[in-house]
Protein backbone atom coordinates (compact mmCIF):
# COMPACT_ATOMS: atom_id res chain seq x y z
CA UNK A 1 0.00 0.00 0.00
CA UNK A 2 2.55 2.59 1.13
CA UNK A 3 4.79 2.16 -2.44
CA UNK A 4 1.53 2.28 -4.17
CA UNK A 5 0.85 5.52 -2.20
CA UNK A 6 4.40 6.82 -3.60
CA UNK A 7 4.22 5.83 -6.82
CA UNK A 8 0.62 7.96 -7.15
CA UNK A 9 1.80 10.47 -5.21
CA UNK A 10 5.17 10.73 -7.65
CA UNK A 11 3.09 10.76 -11.21
CA UNK A 12 0.37 13.21 -9.75
CA UNK A 13 2.38 15.74 -8.57
CA UNK A 14 3.26 19.02 -10.16
CA UNK A 15 6.30 20.04 -10.90
CA UNK A 16 6.13 23.63 -9.81
CA UNK A 17 4.08 23.57 -6.40
CA UNK A 18 3.89 25.27 -2.91
CA UNK A 19 5.65 23.88 -0.37
CA UNK A 20 2.29 23.24 1.69
CA UNK A 21 0.54 21.12 -1.15
CA UNK A 22 4.18 19.24 -1.69
CA UNK A 23 4.79 18.02 1.64
CA UNK A 24 1.31 17.95 2.94
CA UNK A 25 -1.77 17.86 1.04
CA UNK A 26 -0.51 15.86 -2.09
CA UNK A 27 0.66 13.42 -0.17
CA UNK A 28 -2.49 12.81 2.11
CA UNK A 29 -4.46 13.27 -1.17
CA UNK A 30 -1.92 9.93 -2.83
CA UNK A 31 -3.68 8.18 -0.10
CA UNK A 32 -6.53 9.03 -1.12
CA UNK A 33 -6.90 8.47 -4.72
CA UNK A 34 -4.85 4.72 -4.32
CA UNK A 35 -7.87 3.13 -3.42
CA UNK A 36 -10.13 5.57 -5.74
CA UNK A 37 -8.46 4.54 -8.83
CA UNK A 38 -9.72 1.15 -8.76
CA UNK A 39 -13.57 2.33 -8.80
CA UNK A 40 -15.93 4.28 -10.68
CA UNK A 41 -15.00 7.24 -8.78
CA UNK A 42 -14.82 10.27 -10.67
CA UNK A 43 -12.57 13.27 -10.52
CA UNK A 44 -15.42 15.78 -10.89
CA UNK A 45 -17.70 13.85 -8.53
CA UNK A 46 -14.42 14.44 -5.70
CA UNK A 47 -14.64 18.35 -6.57
CA UNK A 48 -18.39 18.10 -6.20
CA UNK A 49 -17.55 16.31 -2.79
CA UNK A 50 -15.25 19.25 -1.42
CA UNK A 51 -17.85 21.83 -1.15
CA UNK A 52 -20.14 20.22 1.59
CA UNK A 53 -17.51 19.26 3.76
CA UNK A 54 -15.65 22.70 3.76
CA UNK A 55 -19.34 24.16 4.10
CA UNK A 56 -19.84 22.10 7.49
CA UNK A 57 -16.02 22.82 8.52
CA UNK A 58 -17.69 26.59 8.00
CA UNK A 59 -20.54 25.94 10.01
CA UNK A 60 -18.76 24.87 13.20
CA UNK A 61 -16.54 28.11 12.06
CA UNK A 62 -19.34 30.09 12.16
CA UNK A 63 -21.94 29.00 14.75
CA UNK A 64 -19.98 27.10 17.19
CA UNK A 65 -18.00 28.89 19.96
CA UNK A 66 -15.32 28.06 21.67
CA UNK A 67 -11.72 26.96 20.80
CA UNK A 68 -12.38 23.27 19.98
CA UNK A 69 -14.72 24.14 17.43
CA UNK A 70 -12.73 26.61 15.98
CA UNK A 71 -9.98 23.73 15.49
CA UNK A 72 -12.52 20.85 14.48
CA UNK A 73 -13.58 23.70 11.88
CA UNK A 74 -9.93 24.47 10.50
CA UNK A 75 -9.31 20.52 10.26
CA UNK A 76 -12.29 20.17 8.07
CA UNK A 77 -11.26 22.84 5.82
CA UNK A 78 -8.10 21.34 5.18
CA UNK A 79 -10.01 17.72 4.72
CA UNK A 80 -11.61 19.43 2.08
CA UNK A 81 -8.23 21.05 0.44
CA UNK A 82 -6.92 17.38 0.46
CA UNK A 83 -9.88 15.90 -1.80
CA UNK A 84 -9.62 19.30 -3.62
CA UNK A 85 -6.05 18.37 -4.52
CA UNK A 86 -7.13 14.64 -5.04
CA UNK A 87 -9.66 15.17 -7.95
CA UNK A 88 -6.72 16.64 -10.01
CA UNK A 89 -4.13 14.40 -9.20
CA UNK A 90 -6.96 11.25 -9.77
CA UNK A 91 -7.23 12.84 -13.14
CA UNK A 92 -4.21 12.87 -13.88
CA UNK A 93 -3.61 9.58 -12.42
CA UNK A 94 -6.40 8.23 -14.76
CA UNK A 95 -5.61 10.10 -17.63
CA UNK A 96 -8.88 11.84 -17.83
CA UNK A 97 -7.97 15.82 -17.31
CA UNK A 98 -10.65 18.19 -18.87
CA UNK A 99 -10.78 21.71 -18.94
CA UNK A 100 -14.32 21.64 -17.74
CA UNK A 101 -13.01 19.94 -14.47
CA UNK A 102 -10.60 22.40 -14.26
CA UNK A 103 -13.52 25.03 -14.30
CA UNK A 104 -15.48 23.25 -11.75
CA UNK A 105 -12.24 23.09 -9.55
CA UNK A 106 -11.94 27.13 -10.00
CA UNK A 107 -15.54 27.25 -9.37
CA UNK A 108 -16.05 25.51 -6.15
CA UNK A 109 -12.92 27.52 -4.59
CA UNK A 110 -14.85 30.90 -5.40
CA UNK A 111 -18.28 29.36 -3.38
CA UNK A 112 -15.77 28.26 -0.92
CA UNK A 113 -13.87 31.49 -0.48
CA UNK A 114 -17.34 33.15 0.03
CA UNK A 115 -18.18 31.22 2.64
CA UNK A 116 -15.24 31.00 4.73
CA UNK A 117 -14.67 34.86 4.87
CA UNK A 118 -18.58 35.02 6.04
CA UNK A 119 -17.97 32.30 8.51
CA UNK A 120 -15.30 34.07 10.04
CA UNK A 121 -16.67 37.37 10.05
CA UNK A 122 -20.08 35.95 11.27
CA UNK A 123 -17.75 34.02 14.62
CA UNK A 124 -16.44 37.38 15.27
CA UNK A 125 -19.07 39.45 14.89
CA UNK A 126 -21.14 36.91 17.45
CA UNK A 127 -19.98 36.94 20.50
CA UNK A 128 -20.76 41.14 21.40
CA UNK A 129 -22.24 41.76 17.84
CA UNK A 130 -19.23 43.91 17.54
CA UNK A 131 -20.71 45.77 13.97
CA UNK A 132 -16.61 46.55 13.19
CA UNK A 133 -16.66 42.83 12.55
CA UNK A 134 -20.07 42.46 10.57
CA UNK A 135 -18.87 45.92 8.06
CA UNK A 136 -15.51 44.04 7.43
CA UNK A 137 -16.87 40.67 6.93
CA UNK A 138 -19.51 42.23 4.61
CA UNK A 139 -16.90 44.40 3.12
CA UNK A 140 -14.49 40.89 2.52
CA UNK A 141 -17.59 39.16 0.46
CA UNK A 142 -17.45 42.24 -1.67
CA UNK A 143 -13.34 42.42 -2.40
CA UNK A 144 -13.55 38.56 -2.67
CA UNK A 145 -16.62 38.82 -5.38
CA UNK A 146 -14.31 42.01 -7.10
CA UNK A 147 -11.11 39.90 -7.16
CA UNK A 148 -12.66 36.70 -8.06
CA UNK A 149 -14.85 38.83 -10.92
CA UNK A 150 -11.81 40.04 -12.22
CA UNK A 151 -9.81 37.23 -12.76
CA UNK A 152 -12.52 35.24 -14.19
CA UNK A 153 -12.27 38.36 -16.89
CA UNK A 154 -8.67 37.97 -17.13
CA UNK A 155 -8.70 34.56 -17.90
CA UNK A 156 -10.84 34.88 -20.78
CA UNK A 157 -10.12 34.45 -24.26
CA UNK A 158 -11.27 37.24 -25.42
CA UNK A 159 -9.40 39.44 -23.08
CA UNK A 160 -6.23 37.16 -24.35
CA UNK A 161 -6.91 37.93 -28.24
CA UNK A 162 -7.43 41.77 -27.08
CA UNK A 163 -4.46 42.33 -24.95
CA UNK A 164 -1.77 39.79 -26.61
CA UNK A 165 -1.85 38.13 -22.45
CA UNK A 166 -1.45 34.30 -22.62
CA UNK A 167 -5.08 33.02 -22.21
CA UNK A 168 -5.21 31.07 -18.32
CA UNK A 169 -6.86 28.61 -17.39
CA UNK A 170 -8.81 28.29 -13.70
CA UNK A 171 -6.63 27.33 -11.01
CA UNK A 172 -6.55 25.62 -8.04
CA UNK A 173 -7.83 28.47 -6.46
CA UNK A 174 -7.96 31.77 -7.57
CA UNK A 175 -5.42 33.06 -5.65
CA UNK A 176 -2.39 31.07 -7.26
CA UNK A 177 -2.84 33.61 -10.37
CA UNK A 178 -2.28 36.77 -7.66
CA UNK A 179 -0.46 38.49 -10.00
CA UNK A 180 -2.72 36.94 -13.23
CA UNK A 181 -2.45 38.10 -16.79
CA UNK A 182 0.26 40.59 -15.76
CA UNK A 183 4.40 41.23 -16.65
CA UNK A 184 6.23 38.81 -13.77
CA UNK A 185 8.48 41.22 -11.77
CA UNK A 186 12.17 40.07 -11.35
CA UNK A 187 12.68 37.26 -8.59
CA UNK A 188 14.63 39.38 -6.39
CA UNK A 189 12.46 42.59 -6.92
CA UNK A 190 10.08 44.23 -4.06
CA UNK A 191 6.72 43.39 -5.75
CA UNK A 192 8.03 39.72 -6.34
CA UNK A 193 8.35 39.68 -2.18
CA UNK A 194 4.94 41.50 -1.97
CA UNK A 195 3.84 38.93 -4.75
CA UNK A 196 4.39 36.20 -3.08
CA UNK A 197 3.38 37.09 0.54
CA UNK A 198 0.11 37.50 -1.36
CA UNK A 199 -0.19 34.36 -2.45
CA UNK A 200 0.86 32.90 1.00
CA UNK A 201 -2.07 34.65 2.54
CA UNK A 202 -4.53 33.89 -0.27
CA UNK A 203 -3.89 30.18 0.21
CA UNK A 204 -5.16 29.53 3.54
CA UNK A 205 -5.03 26.02 3.18
CA UNK A 206 -1.59 26.50 4.35
CA UNK A 207 -2.00 28.42 7.77
CA UNK A 208 -5.49 28.68 8.46
CA UNK A 209 -5.52 25.57 11.07
CA UNK A 210 -1.97 27.17 12.84
CA UNK A 211 -4.00 30.22 12.81
CA UNK A 212 -6.92 28.25 14.53
CA UNK A 213 -4.56 26.61 17.08
CA UNK A 214 -3.65 30.34 18.29
CA UNK A 215 -7.01 31.60 18.53
CA UNK A 216 -6.11 34.38 16.37
CA UNK A 217 -9.24 33.94 13.41
CA UNK A 218 -9.31 37.57 13.73
CA UNK A 219 -5.85 38.05 11.70
CA UNK A 220 -6.73 35.77 8.95
CA UNK A 221 -9.58 37.68 8.11
CA UNK A 222 -7.30 41.06 8.17
CA UNK A 223 -4.41 39.82 6.21
CA UNK A 224 -7.00 37.59 3.69
CA UNK A 225 -9.17 40.46 2.29
CA UNK A 226 -6.29 42.98 2.52
CA UNK A 227 -4.41 41.02 0.45
CA UNK A 228 -7.68 40.31 -2.04
CA UNK A 229 -7.87 44.31 -2.15
CA UNK A 230 -4.30 44.49 -3.15
CA UNK A 231 -5.12 42.10 -6.07
CA UNK A 232 -7.98 43.46 -7.04
CA UNK A 233 -6.57 46.72 -7.06
CA UNK A 234 -3.81 45.50 -9.32
CA UNK A 235 -5.41 43.79 -11.43
CA UNK A 236 -8.31 46.53 -12.48
CA UNK A 237 -5.21 48.40 -13.10
CA UNK A 238 -4.13 46.08 -15.63
CA UNK A 239 -7.35 45.78 -17.30
CA UNK A 240 -7.38 49.47 -17.05
CA UNK A 241 -4.34 50.14 -19.22
CA UNK A 242 -4.47 47.05 -21.41
CA UNK A 243 -8.10 48.13 -22.38
CA UNK A 244 -8.12 52.05 -21.89
CA UNK A 245 -5.64 53.09 -24.45
CA UNK A 246 -8.20 53.76 -27.31
CA UNK A 247 -7.65 50.68 -29.36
Amino acid sequence: MFAAVVDAYRRTRKPKDILWNRFVARPLAAVVIVPLARTSVTPNQITLATLPVFLAGAALIAFRPGWGALCAGAAILEISYVLDCADGQLARLKGTSSPVGAHLDYLMDELKAFALVAAVGVRLWSPAHDARFLLEGLGGLVVVAGAISLTTFMCRPEYAAATGAAVRQGAGDYGEGFAAATAAPARRSPLAAVESLGRFVVHYPSYILFVALANRIDLFLHAYLVMNAAYAARALLSIARALGRGR
